[in-house]
This record gives C-alpha cells, sequence and structure tokens, in this order.
C-alpha cells in the first residue's frame, strides 16, 4: 500500500486546509487505498477527522533538527517532558510515529502555501528547507506543489549566503510547482530547473471532498447559508497590516454602504476568529448595520465552499476564500496586495476586479462593484468555463507520475 506525508499545513487555517484536502482525497483518487499522513502545524482534536494528522511544530521540528529521533526513545522521552511542562498530551508517542511514517513513505508532499520570499522573515523560509533536509535524509522523494515564492529581497547582509543555502536544498526537490509567474522567474533566477508553473491545487483539482467526508462526527444542520441573490463580504485582518488602517476601514464601510444603498442583501462572512473585531469596527463605521448580515462560525473548507458557493459574488480578500468563490464559479471583487491575487484573477479573466489595497481608488472600486452587480452572471459563466480548462489537467496526477519506488532505509 503507497504511504504519503504531505507537510507545510495546518487545519485552522482552512486555505491550509483545502491545500492539504486537495493533496489527500486526490491521491487516494490515484492510489485507492493510499495512505495519507499530515504533517501539521495546528489542529484540533485530531480524531474528530477521518485522516491521520501528526504534529509538526516548533518542538517536533526542533528533535528532527537536532536528529533526536535518532536515538531510540529519546526523542519520546522529550515528548513527554515536553508535554508535562506544557501541560499536553499531544506529543505522547509521536517522535516514533513520524520517525516511522518517514522510513515507511513512498513520497512526501509540501503544501506550504508561502513561506519562501521576503514577505516573511528568513525563519518561515527555513522551516521549509528543514523540511527538505529531513526528506533528504530519510532519502525520500520530496514535491513542493502549488505556492507563492519570492521575491527575494530581504535587503539583509546574509542575502546571498541564504540564497544560495536555498538554491541547495531546492535542487534536491523533484519538482516544484511555483502558483505566480512572479514565485517561478525568482526560482529560475537562482538557477534551478525544475521549476513549473501551476495554478493552485484546490483550482486544478476536480477532486474535493464534502464536509462528511472529512470529519468523524458531521451535522449539516449546524451550518448557516446565506439567503438566494446574497452579496458575500469577507475581510481580512492582513488588509489592515498592509494599507493605512483608516483608509481600509472607511473603504470597506463605503463598499457596504454603496451595496446596501443599491438594494443587495450583503452578508459578512467571517471565517477567521482573527477576523472578528475587525468586523465589529467595520460594522460600527457603516450607516446600515442592522442592514447587514452576518454568518460567522468555525467551518471546514468544504463547507466555506459550499457557503461562498451560494452568493451571486463576493468582496473579498482573503487569498483562498476568492479560490473557493472561483472553484464555484461566483465572482468576486478582490482585495488584495501580492502578486498571487493578480495571477489568481488572470486564470479567470478577471483581472478588472482586483485592487491593490495600498494604493486603492476607491472610487474606482465603487464603480467596478457597480459594474458587477449588473454583469455578476456573465461573469459567472466566464469564471466557470475558465475553470472547466483549467481542470482538464490534473496538477497532483502530474507530480504523482514523477514518482520512483523509494531506495530502502
Amino acid at each position: 500500500m503507497k504511504k504519503f506525508i504531505v507537510t507545510g499545513v495546518q487545519m485552522r487555517n482552512k486555505g491550509s486546509q483545502a491545500m492539504f484536502l486537495s493533496l489527500c482525497y486526490g491521491l487516494k483518487s490515484i492510489y485507492p487505498g493510499c495512505e495519507v499522513v499530515g504533517f501539521a502545524n495546528k489542529y484540533d482534536d485530531p480524531a474528530q477527522y477521518q485522516f491521520e494528522l501528526l504534529p509538526y511544530d516548533d518542538f517536533t521540528r526542533l528533535v528532527f533538527k537536532y536528529r533526536l529521533n535518532r536515538v531510540p526513545w529519546l526523542g519520546d522521552v522529550l515528548a513527554r517532558f515536553a508535554g508535562m511542562w506544557r501541560k499536553t498530551g499531544k506529543w505522547s508517542g509521536k517522535i516514533t510515529e513520524m520517525d516511522s511514517a518517514l522510513r515507511d513513505a513512498d513520497a512526501i508532499f509540501d503544501a506550504s502555501g508561502y513561506t519562501l520570499g521576503s514577505g516573511w522573515g528568513k525563519g518561515g523560509g527555513r522551516l521549509l528547507l528543514q523540511t527538505i533536509r529531513i526528506a533528504r535524509e530519510y532519502k525520500k522523494q520530496i514535491i513542493l506543489m502549488p505556492q507563492s515564492f519570492g521575491p527575494f529581497d530581504w535587503g539583509e547582509d546574509d542575502d546571498a549566503a541564504f540564497l544560495e543555502e536555498v538554491r541547495e536544498e531546492l535542487d534536491y526537490c523533484t519538482r516544484i510547482y511555483a502558483r505566480e509567474r512572479e514565485g517561478y522567474g525568482c526560482l529560475r533566477s537562482l538557477g534551478l530547473g525544475n521549476v513549473e508553473l501551476s495554478a493552485d491545487m484546490v483550482i486544478r483539482e476536480k477532486v474535493f471532498p464534502q464536509a462528511r467526508d472529512i470529519l468523524s462526527s458531521y451535522d449539516a444542520a449546524t451550518v448557516s447559508y446565506p439567503p438566494p441573490g446574497s452579496v458575500g463580504f469577507i475581510i481580512n485582518e492582513n488588509v489592515f497590516r498592509i494599507g493605512k488602517p483608516e483608509a481600509v476601514l472607511d473603504l470597506y464601510s463605503r463598499m457596504l454602504d454603496r451595496l446596501i444603498t443599491a438594494g443587495e442583501r450583503v452578508f459578512i462572512l467571517n471565517t477567521s476568529t482573527a477576523d472578528f473585531r475587525l468586523v465589529e469596527s467595520v460594522l460600527g463605521k457603516t450607516e446600515n448595520r442592522d442592514k447587514v448580515g452576518l454568518i460567522s462560525g468555525e467551518y471546514s473548507s468544504p463547507e466555506l465552499i459550499d457557503i461562498i458557493g451560494r452568493f451571486k459574488y463576493v468582496v473579498a480578500s482573503r487569498y483562498h476564500s476568492v479560490v473557493f468563490a472561483y472553484r464555484s464559479g461566483v465572482p468576486a471583487i478582490i482585495l488584495g496586495w501580492a502578486s498571487k491575487y493578480i495571477d489568481l484573477a488572470a486564470h479567470f479573466q478577471q483581472d478588472e476586479y482586483v485592487f491593490d489595497i495600498r494604493d486603492s481608488d476607491a472610487g474606482r472600486i465603487i464603480e467596478q462593484v457597480d459594474r458587477m452587480s449588473v454583469n455578476y452572471a456573465a461573469e459567472s459563466r466566464q469564471i466557470l468555463a475558465c475553470l472547466e480548462e483549467i481542470q482538464r489537467t490534473s496538477v497532483i496526477g502530474e507530480a504523482a507520475s514523477l514518482l520512483r519506488s523509494p531506495p530502502s532505509l
């Protein structure tokens, strides 16, 4: 039976969760009966899921970094003490399980999303490099599935040395899939020949599970859905961090008021607990607070796709909320700040609906909201046509075709 490990994921971030689910169920469709283990950073009780999750976090990374797992029983002894200190049992016996999974794995797939680039500190990138080193140590193939890379302009004294380290480690990968043209160019500039462009997995793959497929216990009645014909509004705390907070707050409130004045039924979909305070701030500034609905809850990514798929269009800033929308043929007004938003919209010929929150022309954005209210049905048809074309091929299928039988340790 085939066994695969998926790294770089977490369950609390629903975009990351969706990337894991795409890989997990995509691999199962290619290799029926295969085992897929998630090395995940953040998740709640793993018993709630119908797949295996092991804790790939600061503690277990430290154990593997210094190869303490190679000393019989030492890793699990340290895990027991760490668990007593942190008052958690999540590491109990897991070092042995992770070591066993790595030994038995046919390959490792990484779905980090975005860690290697100057949008983050070098520490984030080093986490990805450590994963590659672990694959090298266990003599396993590793494929970096569609994610964002670059730019590589930290402006620090050790940039050249770090990029040489990046080049050396990435060269070991069987294949690296870059989601954006910018990232593809950054990787190619390092002299890497194992790089390809690919749209996000959640878009490219036809296979995606329902909530009942991933949860041990599921009650569909707990999900709140918007009424037919509603407009969705999805706020992202990172927009306030990247743009000017007051200007972003004013823009959000103006857009809400414009939609309500135009007779639209609007629902804010709060997909992250981190955004709740900002939702309250936006509602406090709008003139029509009592006319704006709110859908909030700890939903899985399949549930969010189902909820977002019922809007006629959305105003969104979270990358994977737009991915979820496009997967369902729902148009989006996108407020972003990185090339990943531009490239995502370009796949669906939606370029004119993308705006950089750092240089926002509020008047032009409002005009496009008005335009979307008129043209959303035609834009939906355009998106669905593009989606059909994108899904003619599978990046998971392409990646699987690159695998060979792993050498025994």
